[in-house]
């Protein structure tokens, strides 16, 4: 299953309907390939729209065909942990949110992820674990549609300091927090970022 975020609202790509409870509102409708597949972006896109779920006979092939409507950034973030199990967060325009970032030209998927997370929250001494996912989501910037391809990865931090948030980027506050106390329906955050934390969460 493949999910767009669009306008912070789902787009799924999937073999069979989700009943998961963040989607069990989302109509789910079968997708032929006689069928425009931007029309439903059109109607996610739409002020009323809840998502939509694409009921696919292949969901990769689907996907595939999504991306050739958009031009597509590569991002690299972070789920970082502490020594204590924690998790690092921070409030980006009012929003909690996780670390993240485009990655430059020349830099690896890896480097472009370490350095945005210290960039963002001002750590240092991480290190990745694991490759974790990815998460899709689109935007329109000057009548140009563009999907943000983020490479999420695992990663530790014996970082002991004080935490610095990139003010330049809009965030205006970064801090440890323990996931298992927090209520993740009522957390203010986006629903792509929910969804993640969700599957972290677990």
């Amino acid at each position: 299953m493949y999910t767009f975020f669009i306008n912070d609202k789902p787009l799924l790509l999937a073999l069979a309907k989700d009943n998961s409870p963040q989607f069990l509102h989302i109509p789910s409708i079968d997708y032929t390939s006689d069928t425009k597949l931007m029309d439903f972006v059109r109607q996610v896109e739409d002020i009323g729209s809840h998502g939509i779920q694409l009921i696919c006979a292949n969901p990769t092939e689907v996907m595939q065909e999504l991306k050739s409507h958009f031009t597509v950034i590569h991002a690299g973030g972070g789920i970082v942990y502490n020594e204590v199990g924690q998790l690092l967060m921070m409030k980006r325009l009012g929003k909690w949110d996780l670390p993240k970032g485009k990655i430059d030209p020349g830099e690896t998927v890896e480097e472009g992820a370490l350095r945005e997370v210290e960039e963002e929250c001002g750590i240092n001494k991480l290190k990745i674990r694991s490759f974790f996912q990815n998460s899709y989501h689109t935007y329109k910037l000057q009548g140009h549609r563009f999907l943000k391809l983020t490479h999420w990865y695992l990663m530790d931090s014996t970082f002991e300091g004080v935490l610095v948030p990139q003010l330049e980027e809009s965030i205006t506050e970064v801090k440890w927090i323990n996931l298992a106390e927090v209520n993740l329906e009522t957390l203010d955050t986006y629903e792509s970022i929910r969804s993640i934390l969700k599957v972290v969460k677990g």
